[in-house]
């Protein structure tokens, strides 16, 4: 493996930039398929990271890419765009949009905030005034690989706003679904064929989920919006969403649904600061170590919940807070788990989740078309628990053959490992391994 930081991995970076230039020079203004939707199940389709004005250069997307994902998400701040009443400057969008059409990776685009031209958007005028702006992105980008989310963490008094009511009330719920409700027309108008996510749920616990029983019974998952979107903090391990998306799909088709429409988890990171809400936990000496299990079982989880796409937060964060996927002084162990998740899996769609025991115990096989089989096998603390009780055991799970096998532990170590009886024997641990069963 060649971290991003050495010679050779900049000489070739430096190539590739310049390639990346003539290709958007090449394709000029040609549009492009907009994005699939639902997004393809195939490893690492899905996945994807959190980018912020500091951390969206172009070589930082080289960096993106080349590690394998293929989505960010990028803020769209209005107050950048919209500086004088009905006069949008794109000026600060155009360039990521370009080079990320040049890369071939798909965006979310976050429709963030109000503007002090306007006042909130909860209100008139701001309400029709962000509805103009969102409408005006949309044809801006249109026919590019993005997806639309309007607003960030709506439920909460954080980005919604302290005006003298409570986050994650009715009132915040019906404000919020006022506001898509002027969004989506007026982005549909300016194309029909644009994707709109609803929702950027801040945390999965039992105030948000009121939230969201307030607004779904409102009818919001019937106002036109092509998906709902989460940040599923509030829980200690990735294990404990699987709990977390069963109680909102619950909500979404006891209010009328579809209960079937795409989610996506758009933000959460499990950081390595321990003021940081949900941290990795293990203190000073394991926290990095925890971290990589959490960035590879969390997409894992994910798939298994049927959720589209999963944004890890953030590509690069600050250091008190330590979110980030990547560092320019050291190859933080979360960067290589993602890595060797990415190299193992690519190419691969899940085929079930096998049953070895306890449900706390895991086992996914994960297939290509072509009969290749791999099975991830890990384990998980008790639900609701910090993942310091992770407690390692022997499991034995089913395989289709008998013989020899190679594991794969999270760095990328290979072992081997014998199959006897239609079975192999293992430790599972927090830390997942990769069984390859069929070439």
């Amino acid at each position: 493996m060649i971290h991003p930081n050495s010679p050779r991995a900049l000489q070739a970076l430096v190539r590739s930039s310049r390639l990346f230039a003539a290709t958007t020079l090449l394709c000029g203004a040609a549009a492009i398929a907009a994005v699939q939707w639902p997004p393809q199940a195939t490893i690492p389709e899905g996945l994807g990271v959190q980018l912020k004005a500091n951390t969206d250069s172009s070589a930082t997307l080289d960096q993106v890419k080349g590690l394998g994902l293929q989505w960010v998400r990028r803020g769209f701040i209005w107050e950048a765009v919209e500086k004088e009443k009905g006069v949008y400057d794109f000026s600060k969008y155009d360039r990521i949009m370009a080079d990320c059409k040049a890369r071939g990776l798909k965006v979310v685009g976050c429709l963030a905030f109000s503007n002090k031209l306007y006042g909130h958007a909860k209100d008139e005028p701001g309400r029709t005034a962000y509805a103009k702006f969102a409408a005006a992105m949309v044809e801006r980008y249109k026919g590019q690989d993005i997806v639309w989310e309007i607003w960030n963490e709506p439920n909460t008094m954080t980005f919604w706003g302290k005006h003298g009511k409570k986050g994650n009330s009715k009132d915040y719920a019906d404000e919020y679904l006022g506001l898509v409700k002027a969004a989506v027309p007026a982005m549909k108008k300016a194309d029909p064929k644009c994707i709109i996510l609803g929702g950027s749920v801040s945390n999965m616990w039992t105030e948000s989920y009121k939230w969201m029983d307030f607004i779904f019974e409102a009818g919001v998952l019937k106002t036109g919006i092509d998906g709902w979107s989460v940040h599923p903090y509030g829980l200690k391990s990735p294990e404990d969403y699987i709990e977390a998306y069963d109680i909102m799909r619950k909500s979404m088709a006891k209010h009328g649904g579809p209960a079937t429409i795409p989610v996506l988890n758009t933000e959460r990171g499990f950081p390595l600061g321990k003021q940081a809400e949900g941290h990795a936990g293990g203190g000073d000496t394991l926290a990095k170590e925890y971290q990589a299990w959490h960035v590879v079982r969390q997409f894992l989880v994910d798939i298994l919940c049927d959720v589209n796409v999963t944004i890890w937060y953030e590509w690069i964060g600050s250091p008190k807070e330590g979110f980030s996927l990547y560092s320019p002084t050291e190859v933080l162990p979360a960067y290589t788990a993602a890595e060797v998740l990415i190299q193992q899996l690519r190419g691969y769609r899940l085929n079930k989740r096998i049953e070895i025991g306890d449900p706390r115990d895991f086992a996914l096989s994960f297939v290509t078309k072509t009969g290749a089989e791999k099975i991830v096998v890990w384990t998980s603390p008790p639900p609701h628990q910090k993942v310091d009780q992770t407690k390692p055991h022997a499991v034995k799970v089913p395989v289709a053959t008998n013989g020899q096998i190679d594991v794969v532990d999270i760095y990328g170590k290979t072992g081997r490992l014998t199959a006897k009886g239609g079975f192999v024997e293992l430790t599972a641990s927090g830390a997942p391994q990769y069984l390859v069963v069929k070439k």
